[in-house]
């Protein structure tokens, strides 16, 4: 996202860069807005940090926050998202769109903006690229999952679906356990390869296999589930096959895609969602609804932190964590950001 006109237009406004970094200048030569690309927001915030963002929010949540399920237009296989959020002193909009068919043309399925404002004013404080946000925000949501959910003693990781939320999960996973091993699955292999170079450029400390899914299933501690498909990505294994292990979704978000097995839905001992919406949005979760009783009473990620109540006796389990995101996670990534940089 870069802007290089600096001609005034109708309204008075002007767009100066410096380096990555654009301003919104009103006639007077005052700030309205900053506009930031997205390789300045991932040089500038670590996932660590976004983690630790979304852990304090509901660690010390200090007023209530307004954070409707967002809007989905379904334009055939592709879906346009609507996400506004109010907290504190601030009022954000996501606006996305999600093309699954893309990775076939090799661009992101993810693109849209995000706009923070001042919750009082409405006036527009920051925009920048929703890739870069939806990235921090959805790898911090299933690495605090791993943080709560894992054995403490996980070591190996495998990733099924490399774009942009397989490495997102790649950089939590590393930052919520002391992970040394990590398979790496794709239905291109070819994607899976370049992904496994890419990786080992940037941690030469852990060690990468590009793997089938029945090895990354049966070797890993932490499973990650990236893609969009309409049809299960875990294969059929002996239920003892899946004790131990952290079964993590976070790619389905429609009611038609399904990435986790029935047989994972329903010998899990312990299904939890990052939001309630969760539960009707993704059809994992309402394929988790036909398959065992009391999921309506799952516990969400901020009930896990509040009460500092994670499950236990996690050597013997199977955990199932389910991830869709809301609106309020982008609100206090982008706040985080906004704050760092220009406060």
């Amino acid at each position: 996202m870069t802007f290089y006109s600096h001609t005034p237009d109708s309204a008075g406004l002007s767009l100066v860069q410096k380096d990555l970094i654009v301003s919104v200048v009103n006639h007077k030569g005052g700030i309205v807005m900053k506009v930031i690309s997205k390789e300045e927001i991932t040089s500038n915030f670590s996932m660590k940090e976004t983690m630790d963002s979304i852990e304090s929010f509901y660690a010390k949540k200090e007023s209530e926050f307004i954070s409707p399920d967002r809007m989905h237009i379904e334009d055939g296989e592709n879906t346009a998202l609507l996400m506004p959020a109010f907290y504190g002193d601030y009022y954000s909009t996501k606006l996305a769109g999600v093309a699954p068919e893309n990775k076939n043309a090799g661009k992101d399925t993810i693109h849209g903006l995000m706009v923070l404002n001042d919750r009082k004013t409405m006036e527009p404080l920051f925009l920048c690229d929703a890739i870069a946000i939806t990235a921090l925000r959805t790898g911090a949501l299933g690495g605090l999952g791993i943080k709560y959910m894992a054995k403490a003693d996980a070591e190996t990781l495998g990733i099924i679906g490399t774009g942009t939320q397989g490495w997102s999960h790649l950089e939590s996973a590393l930052a919520a356990r002391d992970i040394k091993h990590v398979h790496i699955y794709n239905r291109t292999e070819e994607k899976a390869h370049q992904f496994k170079v890419k990786a080992e450029t940037r941690f030469p400390q852990v060690t990468f296999t590009v793997s089938s899914v029945e090895e990354l299933a049966r070797q890993s501690d932490i499973i990650v589930t990236t893609t969009t498909s309409t049809t299960p990505v875990l294969l059929e294994l002996h239920d003892s096959d899946w004790k131990g292990k952290l079964i993590v979704g976070v790619g389905s978000f429609r009611p038609s895609m399904q990435e986790i097995s029935d047989q994972v839905l329903r010998i899990a001992d312990e299904v939890f969602v990052d939001a309630r919406s969760a539960l009707h949005e993704s059809g994992d979760m309402i394929q988790a609804g036909h398959l065992r009783s009391g999921l309506e009473n799952s516990w969400d990620l901020e009930k896990i932190i509040t009460e500092n109540d994670p499950p236990q006796d996690l050597e013997e389990k199977t955990i199932v964590y389910k991830s869709v995101g809301a609106a309020i996670f982008d609100l206090v990534v982008v706040q985080s950001i906004y704050e760092k940089l220009y406060k």
